[in-house]
């Protein structure tokens, strides 16, 4: 519409309450009547002026008490004839329409029958919708009827198993296309939903091969990308940056030494957490090796992303081999943490979300623009009824059709405490085993601080772990751009030592020590290897490896949930490039000649997840527990004696020192055995941790 020659605005504004906005160039903005013309039976009835205001541009009238039936489209004239469409698009802020409007069904989105299909949308401000469907390059479109609490219907007749679809939808003179936000596939780039039958994808998710998470502490987490992981040209993988890449069995390096899914097996951990997999916007689905991004763009978050699939048109494709992927991992005894990010969107004009419910999805400034705490260009309004309802739905769906075991939140500071929560409830609900967690940092979005699900709101989120930025920057040093010269304690600052007693301990932050997601190395920011370059550069090589490796040993053996980026156990770099999120694929891939390379100090780091997953000492889940049985001492602000104890297992007590200095100290303990380290002439040596159990 080009706005210059608007005359009249007509809208909504409350459930019975009309707004109409004349242009003081058109007769002065003057009319002494106004009429409401019922399309749907031509009816032509007079409204009464209710109220009236003058601005520069234009002359607002009100009229109150206006009965409506929102199933009918209506034209607004003045006494000259001039007519406008009456919208609903202002009602997103009238609680009473929302309210009235809220749908709480689980049928939304396509649902596929042999002899027909029926579409559910919510779009309540709309003012006519219809679907159109493609079938063997044809075309047919339909009206959809609107029904209770918002609802757009329609059913259709006949086979549309694996066809496109459009929601046509109109809130003023023109329609525009929307995707459906509850469709479970898509063709390639998001051009249309897809219809698909339910009952193709009966495949076993395997759970039954999982142990229970007794405690959350008992999870030891890897974050890797579907990309990332096989994409690198001395990968053997078949399947390169795809889902089927995961989990494919029997790789191996050129040397003969696991890698892929094996690898992950043989090293021990508990999770793998998967960078994004929902439907991102910046990669081309048909030429996924042109573009590379890490997924944090969400397009679709209720669709797996085709480039990680093998024919990104076929509707079945996507979803049958992300939910074969999540199967296969569990029937290896892994469990599956699904990054989200529920706080923004790639493009609020292209969303689904805008075009069907214009100005609802996302979070306003006070002056009616969007909120940015995401630093993205727009936030998702978590508060919104109709949006926690979706958040909680699609967390529903992948947890219980896809089979995923937990979630990481990004930024997760921009959503709201009561919505984090209630998809832990549901989700715990469903399954005891269930984690979440996410960043916890203070999002500078338009919402109340004591709102916020962010870390310093710890109390109110008892059941939601949080990444421990206090743990990364005293035992490694600084992460930014900028700081990256600065060490922590166990890269050799000792002026950290008192510090990282306590963050070693758990004790040091949250409400409990499960709470603690502690990490040295994520996708964020530069790896370990690239920071210590910089850091540590005057200790060569060898000394750089020493200190990354004691960094991944510590965040092993610390109390709290540890969390370890692939490839960090293997000295991981990106060439310094501290922000890769659309670097190259030679850049974010993982370069397993180093798992070859490297191969004894993985066994180490092998050997220390299994001491950690023997002994529970390491995974005390209370702070009474920490308390009364682990103890971290300074030795003269220089070296840490850690001390542990427990009533079962092999061993009933540990003591780790960890000497990040240049000193020596003298081991008067005669009477352990030790499992790590090295106890040269009884003294404990320089830039060393030495693990010691009885």
């Amino acid at each position: 519409m080009e706005k210059s020659a608007v005359r009249m605005i007509a809208q909504m504004v409350a459930l019975k309450k009309i707004e109409v906005l004349l242009l003081k160039k058109y007769y002065d903005g003057n009319s002494p009547r106004f009429y409401l013309r019922d399309l749907t039976n031509n009816d032509l009835t007079e409204i009464k002026i209710s109220g009236k205001y003058v601005e520069s541009q234009f002359t607002h009238y009100y009229f109150d008490d206006v009965e409506i039936d929102f199933c009918h489209v209506y034209q607004v004239v003045d006494a000259y004839g001039l007519t406008e469409t009456l919208q609903y698009t202002k009602l997103i802020s009238d609680h009473d329409f929302l309210k009235q409007n809220y749908y709480d069904g689980d049928d939304l989105g396509s649902h596929y029958r042999s002899g027909y299909t029926t579409f559910k949308v919510w779009a309540p401000t709309a003012l006519q919708m219809k679907v159109s469907i493609t079938k063997y390059d044809n075309t047919y479109t339909y009206e959809m009827q609107r029904v209770d609490n918002g609802i757009f219907y329609a059913k259709v007749t006949g086979d549309f198993d694996n066809c496109q679809y459009v929601y046509l939808v109109r809130h003023h003179e023109s329609f525009c296309q929307a995707l459906d936000p509850y469709a479970y596939s898509s063709s390639a780039n998001g051009r249309s939903s897809i219809i698909i039958d339910l009952n193709k994808i009966n495949i076993d998710i395997k759970r039954d091969c999982l142990t229970p998470l007794v405690k959350k502490t008992d999870a030891i987490i890897y974050e890797a990308s579907v990309r990332d992981y096989t994409m690198y040209e001395n990968s053997l993988s078949l399947h390169k940056g795809k889902f089927k890449g995961i989990c494919e069995e029997g790789l191996k390096t050129k040397y003969g030494n696991s890698a892929g899914l094996d690898y992950l097996v043989e090293l021990g951990i508990t999770h793998l957490q998967l960078m994004p997999i929902y439907d991102f916007a910046t990669v081309d689905e048909n030429n996924p090796e042109l573009l590379y991004n890490w997924g944090y763009d969400p397009a679709q978050y209720n669709v797996p992303e085709g480039s990680y699939c093998s024919d990104p048109d076929d509707g079945y494709s996507r979803v049958v081999e992300c939910k074969e992927m999540i199967s296969k991992l569990h029937s290896r005894g892994i469990r599956v943490v699904m990054d989200v990010v529920y706080n923004h969107m790639y493009d609020v004009n292209a969303s689904a979300f805008e075009r069907l419910v214009p100005g609802y999805y996302f979070r306003k400034n006070s002056d009616g623009t969007l909120s940015n705490g995401s630093w993205c260009g727009n936030d998702l309004n978590s508060r919104e009824h109709m949006v926690r309802k979706y958040i909680l739905d699609m967390s529903k769906r992948w947890q219980q059709f896809y089979g995923v075991d937990g979630f990481r939140f990004d930024l997760m500071g921009i959503i709201d405490i009561t919505t984090i929560n209630k998809v832990y409830e549901t989700c715990s609900n469903y399954d005891k085993s269930f984690i979440i967690y996410g960043e916890g940092w203070n999002m500078p979005t338009n919402l109340p601080d004591e709102k916020k699900a962010m870390q310093d709101n710890h109390a109110k989120l008892l059941n939601i772990s949080f990444f421990n930025d206090e743990f990364r920057e005293t035992i490694k040093g600084g992460s930014g751009d900028f700081v990256l010269v600065n060490k922590g304690f166990v890269t050799g600052n000792l002026y950290e030592t008192e510090h990282a007693k306590n963050v070693i301990s758990g004790l040091n932050r949250y409400s409990r020590p499960d709470q603690s997601i502690n990490y040295v190395e994520c996708h964020d920011n530069a790896t370990v290897f690239d920071k210590l370059y910089i850091s540590n550069v005057e200790e060569g090589l060898k000394g750089i490896l020493n200190r990354q490796k004691n960094l991944t040993i510590m965040t092993l053996l610390s109390q709290g949930i540890p969390f370890i980026h692939a490839g960090q156990e293997f000295y991981r770099t990106k060439d310094r490039i501290y922000n890769s999120y659309n670097s190259p694929d030679m850049i974010n891939s993982l370069n397993w000649d180093f798992r070859d390379i490297y191969k004894d100090d993985i066994d180490d780091i092998k050997k220390i997840i299994k001491l950690r997953k023997d002994n529970e000492c390491f995974r005390y889940d209370t702070r009474e527990k920490i308390e009364k049985n682990v103890l971290v001492e300074n030795i003269d602000y220089k070296m840490l004696k850690y001390t542990l104890k427990q009533d079962s297992g092999e061993y009933k007590e540990f003591k780790i020192y960890i000497n990040p200095s240049n000193f020596t100290f003298d081991y008067q303990e005669k009477d352990y055995q030790c499992l790590y380290g090295n106890l040269v002439d009884d003294q404990i040596g320089p830039k060393t941790i030495v693990i010691l159990a009885k």
